[in-house]
């Protein structure tokens, strides 16, 4: 964790909660251990068969200023780190019955509760809530009377239109990814080999060489 791009996302005390748009493409990143006086300048995590312990962040557009920060848009950038909350969020998405976290789509995480609340290093949990891309589209608020959920079923119903094209690309920043960084970014956030396999088409082989060069 760390470096540059935008601030982190704080879940220090239970109730701490968070909730925006995906800015930009979930990035992978190999997970770190703790170290308390040098934050994300840790050793590089592993499993014991020698596999990298993979997470993955977004960053999400929130409604969030913090004065101390210089130009503070509101981007935030979420860790979905350690198994419980790669789980929560990988159900979070089961349930909204989407492939993967997806630009456009909207992520709500809460800080709920220790396992210990005396314990700071106890296990945290979690309430993950996932809204996928054309979701949270029509669920946007109307800007100077531009209906902005129409805009985009028009498109669909003429087929046969050419100038129809460019419409659709905004909101459907997702499926232009590629199968192979589509099954990356699923790897990220837990999904086994079967289910990556399923949600991008992609040869159980293929998945498995994907996963070992990751």
């Amino acid at each position: 964790m760390g470096g540059g791009g935008a601030p982190s996302a704080k879940f220090a005390n239970p109730g701490d909660s968070i909730r925006g748009r995906i800015v930009a493409p979930p990035q992978a990143y190999q997970e770190r251990d703790y170290v308390k006086d040098k934050p994300g300048g840790g050793d590089l995590k592993f499993y014991p068969s020698g596999d990298p312990i993979m997470s993955v962040y977004v960053d999400v557009h929130t409604d969030l200023h913090d004065p101390s920060i210089e130009d503070d848009d509101g981007t935030r950038r979420v860790y979905i780190e350690g198994r419980y909350l790669k789980a929560d969020v990988r159900n979070a998405v089961r349930a909204a019955g989407a492939a993967g976290l997806e630009v456009g789509g909207t992520l709500e995480l809460t800080f709920t509760h220790r396992e210990d609340p005396d314990d700071k290093r106890s296990r945290k949990f979690w309430q993950a809530k996932y809204i996928p891309a054309g979701n949270a589209a029509l669920m946007a608020p109307e800007v100077g009377g531009q209906p902005t959920a129409p805009a985009t079923p028009p498109p669909s119903a003429p087929a046969a239109q050419p100038a129809s094209a460019p419409v659709p690309t905004a909101p459907a920043a997702a499926p232009a990814q590629q199968p192979a960084d589509l099954a990356r970014q699923l790897f990220a956030v837990g999904l086994d080999d079967a289910q990556v396999a399923g949600a991008t088409g992609l040869d159980a082989a293929v998945v498995a060489a994907l996963r070992t060069a990751a």
